[in-house]
This record gives structure tokens, C-alpha cells and sequence, in this order.
């Protein structure tokens, strides 16, 4: 008999807004618990009685100062950790194109800090990404294929064993 599986789930977005080959990322401050130091996308929870897109434009704007609309959003994957947080988390990942670098509320955030990255810098592997970005950034800056990744995450926030599936667009 199969054991059932009790933990809490979490659902948040993850969005990457571009501006050309231009990503802005926050670096994460290293007083946070989660991730400290790291290099993320933009997001956070998904509210009560939300669905993901909407809580992808509500996210950039508190964020970043950024009003978006739904036509400028792309949606890239899905991405599912399980283990050394304390609930799981099912993130959705999109791609946000804005036409301007200016950032509404400036750069520096309770989060940390907020700075645009070109992608061939992010690409290259020489930034301290938060593990699950560096599994699916390619298929987010090329949009060609739709991700979707399961992974446990071990004591150190580092991924230990990750399935990945893709699909053409």
C-alpha cells in the first residue's frame, strides 16, 4: 500500500522581465531565510482565491513599480520542489516583456536588490542563482519549449534529483 504524502503546498510565480536581452533579477539580501545572496526572478505567493497570471502582473507591480498586462506575459513551466523547505511550492514561470529599464520603485527592495542582467551573463553559469533557475532559463530566454520540472531539495537549498520534461511550442 502506498503511503500518502500530507505536506503543505506553496504556489507562487516566478517572472522574468526583459527589456531586449536585458533580464532584471533580484539578489536576494543575505538577511533573508530562503535563498540569501542569491539571484532570483521576480515573484512571490500566489493570494487566496488568485490564479497564477493574475498574481504574476499583481507580483511585478509590487515588486517592481512595473504595471504589466496580461499581453505582454508569456507562460514558460512549471517548476515543483519537494522537501527541506517547510511546505512544498509549485511555482509557474513566466516571461514578461517591458519596453523600458526604469524601475518605478527603484532599485533597492526589502527582498534585496533589484538589477538588470544581460542573458548571455546569466547564462554563462558565473551568477549565484538560486538552484531550480539554472534548470530552466535557456528554455525561458529562448521560447521554444514549455517546462516542467519535479525536484527534492536538499538541506543546503540545492537540488538533488530533478525530472525534467519539455514540449515544443
Amino acid at each position: 500500500m502506498m503511503e500518502k504524502y500530507t505536506r503543505k503546498v506553496q504556489t507562487s510565480v516566478t517572472n522574468f522581465i526583459h527589456c531586449g536581452d536585458d533580464y532584471l533579477l533580484l539578489k536576494r539580501g543575505t538577511h533573508k531565510k530562503i535563498d540569501p545572496g542569491k539571484v532570483n526572478g521576480i515573484g512571490g505567493r500566489v493570494e487566496p482565491g488568485e490564479d497564477y497570471l493574475s498574481a504574476a502582473i499583481r507580483e511585478t507591480k509590487e515588486e517592481t513599480g512595473i504595471k504589466v498586462d496580461a499581453s505582454q506575459i508569456k507562460f514558460c513551466g512549471v517548476v515543483r520542489l519537494e522537501g527541506f523547505y517547510d511546505e512544498d511550492w509549485v511555482m509557474c514561470f513566466f516571461k514578461i516583456s517591458v519596453s523600458s529599464i526604469k524601475l518605478p520603485i527603484g532599485s533597492k527592495t526589502e527582498d534585496g536588490e533589484l538589477i538588470w542582467i544581460n542573458k548571455d551573463e546569466v547564462l554563462n553559469g558565473e551568477l549565484d542563482l538560486v538552484d531550480d533557475i539554472q534548470y530552466c532559463f535557456e528554455e525561458i530566454v529562448n521560447e521554444n519549449e514549455l517546462f516542467f520540472i519535479s525536484a527534492q531539495v536538499g538541506n543546503d537549498f540545492k537540488i538533488t534529483n530533478l525530472t525534467k520534461q519539455t514540449l515544443k511550442k
